[in-house]
């Protein structure tokens, strides 16, 4: 679960997100900052920028799984996680897409090792003109089966 949750922080599935504002609404940062988001506007989130801040995550850049664990889960504001959106108007397949890479990673690890090839860029380097995240040159993996 752990190595789940820092994967999708470090690479969401969406680095945007969009939302409708249907009223006049004051944004005040409690920092002084106050702006004025008018009814009929599309406000886009980026969330890729809110999960590489170290206002939030320290060390943004660094794979660290233990971010999410039992001690630290607590301390994450819970309005700068979001890999599937947030509210009522969340990712409806969230729980699913979970659940389903959670199961291809259990049964690909129970029968193999998985190895970065000689292809792997490392670091790896994203594409940027997309609105979803995709390796630039893809991502090379070599499966090992396990010694029973």
């Amino acid at each position: 679960d752990m190595v789940v949750s820092e994967a999708l922080r470090k690479w969401p599935p969406a680095v945007v997100s969009d939302r409708y504002s249907n009223r006049d609404y004051t944004y005040d940062d409690g920092a002084g900052s106050r702006f004025l988001i008018e009814k009929g506007r599309t406000i886009w989130i980026p969330t890729i920028a809110i999960h590489n801040d170290p206002k939030y995550y320290p060390n943004p850049d660094k794979f660290d799984p233990e971010r999410f664990n039992e001690q630290n889960r607590p301390n994450i504001n819970l309005g700068a996680y979001l890999p599937f959106g947030i509210g009522p108007r969340n990712c409806i397949g969230s729980r699913l897409a979970l659940m389903e890479v959670k199961c291809i990673i259990y049964c690909l690890l129970k029968d193999f090792c998985l190895e970065p090839s000689e292809k792997t860029e490392i670091p790896l380097k994203m594409s940027k003109n997309l609105f979803a995240l995709q390796a630039e040159n893809g991502v090379w993996l070599e499966f090992k089966p396990r010694k029973m």
